[in-house]
């Protein structure tokens, strides 16, 4: 029951997580594989769309925002709001804790000079809608008669979204493809196309059809986008299972020290046996056989408790984090099948001591002592 509930724990953070960063930072990224920017990208994306995919050209740059007195670095992605809209969910009305949640964006207006903030950038900057924010370049690239200054473009918030990562919401910010393209003094070239297919679990699948399609480009699919994170889920949930299995060891010495005791308490019965004709492959197979009923009726009762607490949960929010946000689990047949597995094998292994004290008992030696 444990093992089951943390794992269906852990697949619900891991899903939760990846619909987060799917929702923001997309689903797949097809670049250059050099990582350089590159053009005529508009057929890419009719071929791509043509798939059944939705795809939508981005350029990824630095900028500093500043309001009033207040100046922070940002993560400003240049974008085709109408094509973004139909690849980053953070860009729709928001449904639950993802999506914009003040303002909305008329695509007209945004490509004029238009900015959407993550909430946590908007608040850092004292800014709410219609105020006007400058995006100044970190480098000092535009010559004047004063010497080189750093570009500035004045734009005005439409909205606000909130992208469920905190991390997200502080750093992110949408800008017009025109507008990041002349801070990244680009013509025409983009960094990255993002891909949406709607399908998340199969993306990996999706990144193999798309490949040959692009000869010298790289396709990536959304767990390598915060790879850190997400290898770091990973590895929680393996390190939670393993430090969960010593419960099933001290259990299965349970299991062996009851054994252990009914055979030193049962030895005369035993030597009874044996001399009426049971072979020790009998004795050991009728204690094996205890000791897999045993595991069953504890395996049965395990996985209709765990299955009970984790469709409570999931139905019902019961458990909360923080008081707000639902603890997320998800229940996998993988799981279910790897604990039965486990936990039968640990229960072979746990018995194998007693069927060797099988081989101690003699019978003439306990009948003599008897008589």
């Amino acid at each position: 029951m444990a093992l089951i509930v943390v794992s269906s724990v852990m697949n619900g953070f891991r899903e939760d997580i990846s619909g987060r960063i799917i929702g923001t930072l997309s689903e797949m990224r097809l670049s250059s594989n050099n990582g350089s920017a590159f053009t005529d990208y508009e057929p890419m994306l009719q071929r791509i769309e043509d798939k059944g995919y939705a795809a939508a050209p981005v350029v990824r740059g630095e900028l500093l925002l500043k309001h009033g007195s207040s100046a922070i670095p940002a993560v400003c992605f240049g974008i085709d709001i109408e094509r973004q809209t139909k690849v980053s969910p953070v860009l729709r009305t928001a449904i639950g804790e993802e999506g914009i949640i003040a303002g909305s964006i008329d695509a007209h207006s945004f490509k004029e000079g238009g900015i959407a903030l993550g909430a946590g950038l908007a608040q850092e900057l004292g800014v709410y809608l219609d105020d006007d924010i400058y995006l100044i370049s970190p480098h000092f690239n535009i010559p004047t008669a004063f010497g080189l200054l750093p570009r500035v473009q004045k734009v005005q918030v439409m909205a606000i979204f909130a992208a469920g990562m905190p991390e997200y919401d502080q750093s992110f910010s949408y800008i017009p493809l025109s507008i990041a393209q002349s801070f990244s003094s680009y013509d025409d070239e983009i960094d990255y196309i993002e891909i949406r297919s709607g399908e998340p679990k199969r993306s990996k699948q999706h990144v193999k059809a798309l490949s040959p399609l692009f000869p010298g480009f790289r396709i990536e699919d959304w767990s390598s986008f915060d790879a850190s994170l997400y290898a770091a889920i990973r590895f929680e949930k393996f390190l939670m299972f393993v430090i969960l299995l010593f419960m099933f060891i001290i259990a299965s010495f349970n299991l062996t020290g009851s054994l252990l005791k009914m055979i030193s308490q049962k030895k005369r019965e035993l030597g009874l046996l044996k001399a009426l004709g049971y072979e020790d492959k009998d004795l050991r197979k009728l204690f094996l056989y205890q000791g897999l009923i045993l595991c069953t009726i504890g395996i049965v009762l395990g996985l209709i408790l765990s299955g009970i607490l984790l469709v409570i949960q999931d139905r019902t929010g019961l458990v909360k984090l923080a008081g707000m946000i639902e603890l997320p689990v998800k229940m996998e047949l993988a799981d279910f099948l790897l604990v039965i597995i486990v936990s039968y094998i640990l229960t072979i292994l746990s018995v194998q001591l007693p069927l060797q004290r099988l081989k101690d008992i003699n019978a003439v030696e306990l009948i003599r002592r008897n008589i």
